[in-house]
């Protein structure tokens, strides 16, 4: 318990003059209030607050109190009780002590931490403080209902642990990225120099998938951590899922019947094709193994128009338009207990070695980089299970027809082309330059920007420059925009681990080239190709 030694000069005056409280309350104040000695609009203003206030008499009874004091303390809170019956027992004493030292002037205005019988679990603040004689009453009790701050503090703290998870999976990203360059490089140089059946050749082969496959896990950290270049259009979902239907046809299996509910979509969203793709299938997926192989997914698609969002019940959505993907299936739901931590990554609940537990985690990291919303709620009975809810802001332009597929060139040869290879990573700039070499490119390669604009400097003459972004000292953008500063033809092309989309689009307006790593050496001779053809255009 906290005491403080009665109210100041000037919280004796303001109680003086505004005490409480007329006007019309749940069940009314107690003269002199009544007979509007104070002013009105003290009571109406009181009225309205959240702050739940009661009146006790000498006795420590409860007297009159506003509208909010039921719906926080519970609907026991009535004229002529004691606070004390409506807190849990463990805490009566303590209330009850409280309200007699305040009524006996032996304690100032005292805070105590209790908890209602209508809320066991949740323990609330209560200010206990005294009148001033001649009012009437003996002292006032003052609480709030603090369930929706709760609430939202929770929110908080879950996006907050999400934000922190999301910028160690960045980070690890970006290292892992820089590492797998080097592997899928040494891999594709090992395939070439042997024959098609040889050992050596099929043993390089499978390093190339499982860095492949380690290159795809790094893409979901990216995705979760928001940090994965994206491609952005207009999209028509209806078209899409209507495309990506056979696909999910084989990967539910033949236990799991599929339905697909589509309203008739009148608005298109603004996203990345691929990755909208991803999270349809992940939740597929999800729902195929929460149900064991067995039962009913529905794939639902629905605009949600601006007036019907606060009908959600999901308060963090801004009321504009919204299109909505939600997956339902007939599993067993999810426990209360890690409902909260569904969309962390690595978080699973299956077997050792049977998951990664990042397909949730990825779509989550898609959806709110797209700038939408997701939400998970049980099913109802008979059905069952759960239903994940992705709300996506829509758009009333009309989506363009999907191209067909461009026909892949093979880049023109580089052969005598010189290159400045920037890269701090010694062992990713080793790879890279060798595999450059092989191809017929004449490339210096250095480890940091200052030594790249000394070469720069001294006259050599290059027609690329090739630099990683995340460097000490100078970084790859700011040796960029030098470099385009002092020879306006050069080609430019920066690669980085560390995919920030900000980064790619800043380069992209720029007009410098940027490469995601990890790519293999067939997609840098095809960036490098792209950028020295538009520096001669």
């Amino acid at each position: 318990m906290r005491a403080t030694p009665g109210p100041s000069s000037a919280t004796a005056e303001l109680m003086d003059e505004n005490a409480f409280l007329p006007g019309s309350v749940s069940f009314g104040w107690p003269a002199p209030y009544a007979e509007g000695l104070l002013n009105p609009w003290v009571g109406q203003l009181m009225k309205g607050l959240p702050l739940a206030v009661a009146v006790l008499n000498e006795k420590g009874r409860i007297i009159g109190g506003n509208d909010a004091l039921s719906a926080t303390i519970g609907p026991d809170a009535v004229r002529g009780t004691d606070p004390a019956d409506l807190v849990v027992p463990e805490d009566r004493e303590l209330l009850s002590d409280t309200i007699k030292q305040v009524i006996r002037n032996l304690a100032g205005t005292c805070d105590v931490r209790v908890a209602f019988l209508d809320r066991p679990d949740e323990r609330q603040i209560v200010t206990v403080a005294p009148v001033p004689p001649g009012m009437g009453v003996a002292a006032m009790m003052a609480t709030r209902d603090v369930r929706e701050q709760r609430r939202l503090e929770k929110q908080v703290q879950a996006a907050t642990r999400m934000q922190a998870v999301g910028q160690l999976a960045g980070g690890i990203a970006h290292d892992f990225n820089n590492l797998l360059t080097a592997v899928l490089a040494l891999s594709e140089q090992m395939m070439e120099r042997n024959s098609v059946h040889s050992l050596d050749h099929e043993a390089a082969a499978e390093i190339r998938r499982n860095g492949k496959r380690a290159a795809a896990l790094v893409a979901q950290l990216l995705a979760f951590a928001r940090r994965q270049p994206q491609r952005p259009q207009l999209l028509d979902l209806s078209e899409l899922l209507q495309g990506l239907t056979p696909l999910l046809m084989q990967l539910v299996g033949k236990g799991v019947r599929l339905e697909i509910v589509d309203a008739g979509l009148k608005s298109t969203v603004r996203a990345d094709p691929g990755q909208i793709e991803q999270v349809i299938v992940n939740l597929a997926v999800n729902a195929r193994d929460a149900m064991e192989g067995q039962g009913e997914i529905e794939i639902a698609l629905a605009d949600v128009p601006a007036a019907k969002v606060d009908g959600l019940g999901y308060p963090i959505m801004p009321a504009i338009d919204h299109v909505m993907i939600e997956v339902r299936d007939t599993g067993s739901g999810i426990p209360a207990a890690i409902a909260g931590k569904i969309f962390e990554p690595f978080f699973t609940t299956k077997k050792l070695g049977e998951g990664t537990g990042l397909g949730l985690s990825t779509v989550y990291g898609i959806v709110k980089q797209s700038g939408g919303f997701i939400f998970t709620r049980p099913r109802p009975r008979p059905s069952g299970g759960t239903a994940f809810s992705v709300y996506l802001p829509a758009s009333a332009q009309v989506a363009a027809p999907v191209p067909p597929p461009e026909t892949v060139i093979a880049p023109p040869s580089l052969t005598g082309k010189r290159l400045l290879l920037v890269e701090d990573e010694e062992g990713v700039r080793q790879v890279l330059s060798r595999g450059l070499r092989a191809r017929g490119l004449l490339v210096r390669a250095v480890g940091d920007a200052a030594t790249a604009l000394e070469a720069l400097a001294s006259g050599d003459a290059f027609d690329a420059l090739l630099s990683d972004v995340m460097m000490p000292g100078i970084d790859g953008v700011e040796l960029a925009a030098r470099v385009r500063a002092a020879r306006p033809k050069m080609a430019v092309l920066l690669m980085s681990g560390f995919a920030e989309p900000p980064l790619h689009r800043a380069a992209e307006t720029a007009g410098i080239g940027f490469i995601a790593k990890p790519f293999s050496l067939a997609e840098l001779m095809q960036a490098l190709s792209d950028e020295l053809t538009a520096s001669v255009g």
